[in-house]
């Protein structure tokens, strides 16, 4: 569901130094479009398809890269492939067109979420993801200011000091 992809979006912002606007838009684009091509407009029979494969990844990637560099391409790259790994516990055609799928009709928009708020598993992983990355966003300055004083060592912190007098 959404709240986890946007749970694993910035948990990637924080730990692998993604860009957040791209790590984010990735993070949920494969739904986005294969749902909007299911659902919306009725042209795929899944709400898993083009959106869920290596091939869009990879596309989409040089498209990012080609358009707005190397960082921003980096950043949807780690974005995308998390919602792949996120969705793998589902049918995801991550090989497709080059290994056919046996997809099955997509239930509806509503159907999907009815389901899904019934799976007390489920919800609990989205909202642990959520609250790592609401921690991980709150408090990255307090870790960075930790390992830089324990980087330095007590005789250097003596110069310093001295050297300010």
């Amino acid at each position: 569901m959404l709240v986890g992809h946007l749970g694993v979006s910035v948990l990637a912002h924080r730990y692998l130094k993604a860009d957040l606007v791209p790590v984010i838009v990735a993070g949920v684009i494969p739904d986005v479009v294969d749902k909007a091509l299911c659902q919306g407009l009725n042209l795929m029979p899944s709400g898993r398809m083009w959106g869920h494969t290596l091939l869009a990844l990879a596309v989409s990637t040089v498209v990012v890269r080609l358009l707005w560099g190397r960082q921003t391409a980096w950043s949807w790259t780690v974005g995308y492939l998390g919602h792949l790994v996120a969705d793998v516990g589902r049918d995801v055609p991550w090989l497709y067109p080059f290994v056919q799928y046996n997809f099955e009709p997509s239930p509806g928009f509503w159907e999907i979420l009815l389901r899904r708020l019934q799976n007390p598993a489920e919800i609990a992983l989205e909202l642990a993801l959520l609250g790592w990355a609401a921690w991980a966003v709150r408090t990255p300055q307090r870790i960075e200011r930790i390992s830089v004083e324990t980087s330095v060592s007590p005789a250097k912190s003596v110069e310093v000091q001295e050297g300010i007098r």
